[in-house]
């Protein structure tokens, strides 16, 4: 029993350090003079959970919707984003992964207040 806590909370470690909300990425897929987009996002600091996968086409019609989320299930988003990747390379297009390229901005960060100047003495 002590064994299996211990494996359960290495494990737990690794996927928490897998992923991160700075660690968001997306796969872009390429077909003709369209572009989809797939989004994986991480919505908290320093958690894989809770995450969304978006959808975005670009193209002759514009438009992001969501396909899937998960509160508690790590793993569950990485996955529904992965398959769908490859089912759209099945369909014939060309796809690749792509790191974020700015810093995501979490809803919690418009909780920080600003820093306040204290006056010098």
């Amino acid at each position: 029993m002590k064994h299996a806590a211990t494996a359960l909370a290495i494990g737990l470690s690794c996927y928490s350090a897998l992923a991160t909300a700075g660690d968001s990425y997306s796969y872009t897929c390429l077909h003709g003079g369209d572009t989809r987009i797939i989004d994986v996002i991480y919505l908290q600091r320093e958690s894989p959970v809770p995450c969304e996968v978006r959808y975005t086409k670009k193209g002759s019609v514009e438009s992001e919707e969501p396909l899937w989320n998960a509160s508690y299930t790590i793993g569950f988003c990485e996955e529904k984003a992965e398959n769908f990747m490859k089912q759209q390379e099945e369909w014939g297009w060309a796809c690749q992964k792509n790191e974020p390229a700015e810093p995501v901005q979490l809803p919690e960060d418009s909780e920080i207040p600003e820093p306040v100047q204290l006056p010098e003495l």
